[in-house]
């Protein structure tokens, strides 16, 4: 039967798997005491520089590097000299690092990249969320380890996100740790920075560009009726919130840069098919009432909603799409609309963007740009495009990362740091086996730092 579902519902479905090579979609909280930002967990064997030569390279055991073309592209809106001075001459050096995992009941997941060019790995030989952070020369500053949660990177340091269960709760924390992994101010996370979220637990989270990460749900507050609701941390804690939402169901979540939230939820009792959205300014209040984004909607298996930050103020929303409600990679995509900041102003989304399925957005080149960025696909050709494009979708250039030369494999999402560095994580079936068994293998990160920044 078709379904919409919150991003909580990928999440959870990750961590019940034996073993998760993907990671946490959407990142939201598991079960289980949570861990002190501090601790430490060896999630495998620490990995130095790697030089994997320049932009054209030659194989590696982590693939071979990426090869750069220059491509005017058919952008919309805007002309070619848009792209002047956008593009890099190269991405520069690629650099991997290899880690270890049990096979069997690890987890090897998707990195994230913060303002400094460290990135938060996810590996671990449990099921629950272990980060190594790794230098942009691929040494190791240090661990990150907890029972459920995840990170958000942040300008400097990252926010750590955990959880633990009680007989009525799910009781996350939210508290901010430097490069290193040490956590920022105190040992403990900082006053204001937990709360409780009711059961069945229905949880969006998005990351706020600036400097946070925005989550709605199933939110309680103390002595008052179980409604969703919306918040907002940052560094320092809880920047607003919690807020109270229309009592529906949250399909999706976004900050635009200017740090507004949209809100998405099912509006099906205001009209068949309505999917509805609600702003809120960067100190929390109320933009707009609820309005319909959508009409006339109609999901899949298994879908739900996201969105990229538009340059200047908005966002662009994409439906995502699996086969069905376990699935932890090889999501299909689909640009719908983009929303004005702060407005019920509703367009749809332009050619340059319904052109590109499967992807995501990210800016890139000081916000001056776009990184679209393949969300990865099940027996595609073992390499995966970036292509950089202007403010107007303008094709500005396109560089070729390289896996395999000639074969084909399941590829995984690519990401892009907040400081422009580009994240590919290699396909499972590319890992090496590091013990006799067969059961310990590697989880290798692939990285050009800066490349795009």
């Amino acid at each position: 039967m078709p379904s919409l579902r919150s991003l909580a519902a990928v999440t959870f479905a990750a961590v019940a798997c034996s073993s998760v090579e993907t990671g946490i979609p959407g990142g939201s909280a598991g079960s289980g005491p949570g861990v002190d930002a501090g601790s430490s967990l060896d999630a495998g064997t620490a990995g130095g520089p790697v030089d994997a030569g320049a932009p054209v390279g030659g194989a590696s055991d982590a693939g071979s590097g990426g090869s750069g073309t220059s491509d005017g592209g058919n952008g919309s809106g805007g002309t070619v000299s848009d792209c002047n001075g956008l593009a890099p001459g190269t991405l520069g050096t690629m650099v991997s690092y290899a880690g270890s995992y049990d096979s069997q009941v690890g987890i090897c997941g998707l990195p994230a990249g913060n303002g400094h060019g460290v990135i938060a790995h996810l590996v671990n030989n449990e099921r629950a969320p272990a980060f190594t952070l790794v230098n942009p020369s691929g040494g190791v500053n240090g661990y990150l380890s907890q029972v459920g949660g995840s990170v958000f990177p942040l300008p400097n340091g990252f926010l750590q996100w955990g959880s633990r269960s009680t007989s009525n709760f799910n009781s996350q924390f939210i508290g901010a740790v430097e490069d290193s992994g040490r956590p920022l101010g105190t040992s403990r996370a900082p006053s204001g920075a937990t709360f409780d979220m009711y059961s069945p637990i229905e949880e969006s989270v998005a990351l706020d560009v600036g400097g946070g990460a925005a989550f709605a749900g199933t939110i309680h507050v103390e002595g008052q009726p179980d409604q969703r609701r919306v918040m907002v941390f940052d560094a320092n804690g809880v920047r607003w919130g919690p807020r109270a939402l229309l009592d529906r169901r949250v399909f999706g979540l976004g900050v635009d840069l200017n740090s507004r939230v949209l809100v998405i939820q099912n509006g099906y009792a205001q009209c068949s098919g309505c999917i509805l959205g609600q702003w809120f300014e960067r100190d929390g209040t109320p933009l707009t009432g609820s309005f319909t984004l959508l009409a006339g909607f109609s999901p899949g298996p298994a879908t739900w909603f996201e969105t990229a930050p538009l340059i200047g103020g908005g966002l662009a929303v994409r439906r995502m799409d699996a086969d069905h409600s376990t699935q932890t990679q090889g999501f299909h995509s689909q640009w719908l609309i983009t929303v004005e900041s702060g407005s019920d102003q509703i367009h749809e989304a332009p050619d340059w963007m319904k052109g590109r399925p499967d992807t995501d957005l990210a800016l890139a080149r000081g916000g001056a740009a776009y990184a679209v960025l393949s969300n990865g696909a099940f027996g595609a050709p073992c390499t995966q495009d970036v292509e950089l494009l202007s403010a107007s979708g303008n094709s500005c250039a396109r560089w070729t990362l390289e896996l395999s030369s000639g074969s084909t494999c399941d590829t995984l999402e690519l990401r892009l740091g907040l400081d422009g560095t580009i994240l590919q994580r290699l396909p499972p079936a590319l890992e090496r086996v590091r013990d006799s068994i067969g059961r310990t293998r590697t989880c290798t990160v692939r990285f050009w730092p800066a490349a795009l920044k």
